[in-house]
């Protein structure tokens, strides 16, 4: 009697695995056995599954000594280890309450009974405390053993006469430990294989969705503005999805097909619905789109708001749409989404830029201005040649200072700038201005934003002289293949302690002069690139460094002095 004990355990063993592996195949069950959308409804379910199995398990177990021995340990213990407390709870009350009921005269029902409930508890406790260890059949055989001996006890503790629970436990102990261990492993191997084909499933849906985003990033750069970037967007999603036709719209019309021809541009009913309610829209026969049964319609979206829609439509006859397509459409649509609303912060980030520089362009010096205009008028008189010619340079400061409309402009723009402002206060304060320019030969084919340089030449000649008709600047630029230095120094008194202060605060909300140079170099390259100054009583100097544009424009240095005006 006793050799056909370890059958029957084998036996039960047998038919969860095989109920296991067939319940494995029905797709309401696969979702629910998905670790990374886990609902209530979810885990009540998965307690009625694996409660129902606990039962079978009573039922078709092996009667000796006024006892059944059976597998209950394993679904109900599996059941919290795969969907938490509520599933592993409400599997061992359901198996317990069974259990009771289904011989309530044996001396061992009520202490069979709780500790059903313990395997749920200990179940959930490891699936809430060792979800790491869930993958490792060591600890998959030591919680089936803790649950076996768990339930020793509570019969020790419960079941009366205390003879016969010795006698029994005797038996059946050490086989129900040994073979539910086995069991076990196995059982949950059965469900962590299928886990592992949802991962696999998922991650392999994103792959492809996330190569076909990568394929099309540069045809999104301009958003759905661009017919031609986005037809061929539409046409690399189609490569890539066989068996569809694949359509983008924004708001009002399709904008790109790939696939079919169409006469008329107007939204299609399907994808307006999938608009207009945020969701993916599926129909398979309810309603054709572009004269094809079934299609796919999700939403794409910038900064939480719907501005268009991706449409994936059968093209072949009898193909049927696939959970796995809604997922792939899915994750695609979002991916565009993430694309569509970086370029929608990108493009507001230039428009910010080109506001502060045409804030900071408003603010060229008037100040300078007349004083220029003063200085030539006191010319006019004495040198007319010379105040003409001042005329001609202070137009086209003026004029290159005001109507730059280029994100970037070249070093040796940039230096004719310089020049200019240096023409003209020159002209001012004659004989007092010394300027040093420190170049490298070749330079002039570096890009950099405008008037970037100027103002920094024109502090240093406005605040670092040590007497009105001593006013010293100089201008050093070197470089290497991939970054730019530009450094100026004068020969002042230092920068006031609140300037320095106010220059390293980058919640700073200034917008003249260094503040906007430092706040115009953080926004394009970054902190790395914010202005460095080094005050002494005897002289400052400001400097800064960005990454050469274009790299190829980067020349190796030859240092070289230019003239001192």
């Amino acid at each position: 009697m006793y050799d056909s004990m370890p059958l029957s355990l084998l036996l039960n063993i047998s038919m969860l695995l095989l109920a296991a592996t067939t319940l494995g195949e029905f797709r309401p069950l696969r979702r629910l056995l998905r670790p990374y959308d886990v609902t209530l409804k979810g885990q009540m379910l998965l307690a009625l599954l694996f409660g129902g199995m606990a039962v079978f398990s009573t039922c078709f177990g092996f009667e000796t000594h006024d006892a059944i021995i059976n597998t209950r340990v394993v679904s109900v213990t599996a059941a919290g280890l795969l969907g938490g407390p509520v599933a592993g709870i409400g599997a061992g009350l359901i198996g317990g309450i069974h259990r009771y009921f289904y011989n309530s005269t044996s001396f061992t029902a009520l202490g069979c009974c709780v500790g059903t409930v313990t395997f749920g508890v200990l179940g959930s406790l490891a699936h809430k405390y060792c979800g790491g260890l869930l993958r490792r059949r060591s600890f998959l055989v030591y919680i089936t053993a803790a649950g076996e001996l768990v339930q020793a006890g509570w019969l020790f503790l419960l079941a009366r006469p205390f003879s016969a629970v010795i006698e029994l436990e005797s038996i059946i102990l050490i086989p129900k430990i040994v073979i539910n261990s086995i069991g076990m492993v196995f059982f949950f191997s059965v469900f962590l294989q299928i886990r592992r084909g949802q991962a696999d499933d998922l991650i392999e849906h994103q792959s492809a969705a996330l190569y076909i985003a990568d394929r099309c990033l540069p045809y999104l750069r301009q958003g759905l503005s661009n017919r031609e970037n986005l037809q061929t967007a539409a046409d690399i999603i189609r490569q890539h999805s066989a068996g569809y036709v694949v359509v983008l719209t924004d708001l009002e019309q399709v904008l790109a097909t790939s696939g079919l021809q169409l006469e008329a541009p107007a939204l299609p009913e399907p994808m307006r619905q999938c608009m207009e309610q945020d969701a993916t829209q599926v129909f398979r026969t309810e309603q054709r789109l572009f004269g094809r049964e079934g299609s796919i319609s999700t939403p794409l979206k910038a900064n939480g708001c719907v501005i268009g829609a991706l449409a994936l439509v059968v093209d072949q006859g009898g193909l049927r749409i696939a959970r796995a397509d809604i997922r792939f459409a899915e994750n695609l649509a979002h991916f565009f989404s993430t694309i569509l609303e970086l370029n929608t912060l990108d493009y507001q980030i230039q428009l910010r830029r080109k506001a502060e520089f045409r804030a900071f362009q408003s603010q060229i010096n008037p100040h300078f201005f007349c004083n220029a205009l003063n200085t030539i008028s006191a010319l006019c008189r004495t040198d007319p040649d010379k105040a003409r010619s001042l005329l001609v340079v202070l137009a086209n400061y003026y004029r290159q200072t005001l109507s730059i409309n280029e994100e970037f402009v070249t070093l040796e723009d940039e230096l004719n700038n310089v020049r200019n402002y240096l023409t003209i206060a020159q002209a001012r304060f004659v004989g007092a201005i010394h300027f040093t320019l420190e170049n490298f030969a070749g330079g002039a084919e570096c890009r950099l934003p405008p008037l970037i340089v100027q103002p920094l030449v024109e502090n240093a000649i406005r605040h670092g002289g040590v007497a009105v008709n001593n006013r010293v600047a100089i201008l050093r630029l070197t470089a290497d293949e991939n970054r730019l230095t530009v450094t100026v120094a004068d020969g002042g008194h230092g920068f006031p302690e609140d300037i320095l202060q106010d220059l390293n605060n980058p919640n700073n909300r200034r917008y003249t002069g260094l503040f906007n140079v430092s706040k115009r170099l953080v926004s394009i390259y970054g902190p790395e690139s914010r202005l460095q100054v080094d005050s002494t009583p005897e002289g400052s100097t400001v400097s800064f460094s960005i990454p050469v544009i274009p790299p190829a424009a980067a020349q190796p240095l030859s240092m070289e002095k230019a003239e001192v005006l």
